[in-house]
């Protein structure tokens, strides 16, 4: 061996020109200089020696702490392991050092590091920077973060940083009311790593799931169409809202639960289907079939009314559509009519302001008691005032307070939760009709009316009376929630009913519903064809 190439070597290692920076050699320099040719000169002249390596790794937590609890490696689905192989890899060299420091943490203590003086010299020793640092482990850390930095963050930072974006965007889409699809996600997370040069990332299905899963994001229909107009004016709608909230905790303090009211017309179809099916995986195209497709397209509407206290208000209010506005001689004749629905018609199907009179006088007057605060949204039907004034006549008095317009999917009682329960009742008749090809057709008149006066008369059970107060809570109008409750899907269409016979007169029909009130279960011939009316 060479002493000249080793100590060339030496210079190499520790980047000096031998020919540069030489000053006047202090004691400490000579005597390390001396003990260093020693270690040489015996390395030399040695026939033969052992090298022992040891490394250590320095770590500020436990090395189980490196690994976080919430990282797991699943099966990749798409067959592409590049991203999963930085969590096996990359994280058990390196990030199990540098995780628990941020990029700004490494940015400020090499900065620190490298304050240099007047001459281009490092002025600040390893002890004052460790003073000023101290969950450094030792100095070679500054070199690491000065790495790092260059290379712009570990993997492990970088992945955290796509993450980050990634739901920035997702956030600010959905505070639009923009529609977001997987291959959005998967295209923001692809320009992030670009722009952090992070050529590798692929953002695979496995961390796709992963984002989604972390972040509780998942598939959803959407069930309101709003307008950038309605977006923007968003501040003044809530404002809205919680004006007329205050507006009617004011007023309430002045009436009985019963007493307060709040009414909405409701649009069905004729003919309603069901919009999801289990069917084939794979299959390119879903059918779903209906008796009539013009049933599906026209409507009648039903309004009903509910009280604070959790309960159905008067008849239910039915309009049939008529071609002419009206029904003929025979019509009414054969017209079926329950004692708790009142029916009307009009030629769209829809309620006019004549017809608002008409329910006014026939269903709500006579199921009030002197006086009464009634909600009701901003449609121009109950917009005239005069409506609920000219009824002096009767001495009682109606105070109307309007639900600013839209807001109704927020404050709107009906609205907000009682319609879907009425419409699940409905779904179901459908839905056995339709599986079970029974020769009933729900879109005839008469049925029509059959089946409102069920729903109706299903829905005002005790058993349902916290499910309807909880349409008040879910507005904001009660303080208190009343759950636990049962709704219209575990009441009348339990899993158990699915093992039972109909209880009624030796029936071996399977039960097709349970009563709300009795809750003896009943195929549908039973409940539907011979019309189970619970007095």
């Amino acid at each position: 061996m060479n002493p000249s190439n080793i100590v060339y070597c030496l210079s190499e290692l520790f980047d000096v020109n031998l020919n540069l920076n030489i000053t006047q050699i202090s004691k400490n320099e000579l005597l390390i200089a001396k003990r260093v040719a020693e270690i040489i000169n015996t390395l030399i002249s040695s026939d033969q020696f052992d090298y022992d390596a040891e490394v250590t790794l320095d770590l500020t937590t436990d090395l189980q702490d490196c690994y976080n609890e919430n990282d797991s490696i699943g099966t990749n689905i798409d067959g592409n392991d590049a991203d999963d192989e930085w969590d096996r890899t990359e994280d058990l060299k390196e990030n199990c050092k540098l995780n628990s420091y941020s990029i700004e943490y490494m940015r400020e203590a090499v900065d620190f590091a490298d304050v240099k003086d007047s001459s281009g010299k490092r002025r600040r020793s390893w002890k004052t920077i460790k003073h000023r640092y101290q969950s450094l482990p030792d100095e070679n850390y500054i070199s690491r973060f000065r790495k790092y930095i260059a290379q712009q963050g570990t993997k492990r930072q970088k992945t955290q940083n796509i993450d980050q974006v990634v739901y920035k965007n997702f956030l600010n889409a959905r505070e639009q009311y923009l529609p977001i699809h997987d291959i959005d996600i998967q295209r923001w997370a692809l320009q992030a790593a670009k722009q952090m040069n992070l050529d590798d990332f692929q953002a695979s299905i496995t961390w796709l799931l992963e984002f989604k899963k972390r972040h509780g994001i998942c598939s959803r229909k959407i069930t309101n169409i709003v307008t950038k107009k309605d977006i923007n004016n968003f501040d003044n709608i809530k404002k809205s809202e919680e004006e007329f909230l205050q507006k009617f905790h004011q007023l309430s303090g002045k009436y009985l639960p019963k007493q307060i009211l709040n009414t909405d017309q409701v649009g069905i179809e004729k003919e309603l289907h069901s919009t999801r099916t289990l069917s084939i995986k794979g299959e390119r195209k879903t059918f779903g079939s209906v008796v009539s497709k013009n049933a599906t397209t026209h409507s009648y509407t039903i309004q009903p009314t509910i009280s604070l206290e959790g309960k159905l208000v008067g008849p239910m209010f039915l309009c049939l559509q008529e071609p002419k506005g009206r029904m003929g001689n025979i019509v009414k004749r054969n017209l079926f009519e329950p004692k708790n629905v009142l029916i009307t018609c009009s030629s769209s199907g829809k309620l006019t302001s004549s017809l608002v009179c008409y329910w006014r006088d026939k269903v709500l007057v006579p199921s009030i008691g002197k006086k009464t605060l009634l909600l009701s949204d901003s449609w121009s039907g109950h917009n005239d005032e005069s409506i609920y004034h000219d009824i002096k006549s009767t001495k009682k008095t109606i105070h109307r307070i309007q639900i600013p317009p839209k807001t109704t999917s927020d404050i709107q009682p009906v609205d907000k939760y009682f319609n879907r329960q009425m419409k699940v009742l409905a779904k179901r008749l459908y839905n056995r009709v339709a599986l079970d090809q029974l020769n009933v057709n729900l879109y005839e008149r008469n049925n029509i009316i059959k089946l409102v006066s069920l729903i109706h008369n299903q829905l005002p059970a005790p058993v349902f009376e916290k499910m309807i107060i909880y349409s008040r809570y879910a507005c904001g109008y009660l303080k208190d929630d009343p759950s636990p409750f049962k709704n219209v899907n575990e009441v009348c269409f339990p899993n158990l009913t699915i093992n039972q016979n109909c209880q009624i007169d030796k029936c071996f029909e399977s039960a097709f519903i349970s009563c709300s009130w009795c809750s003896t279960k009943m195929c549908f011939h039973h409940f539907f064809i011979e019309y189970h009316f619970h007095d």
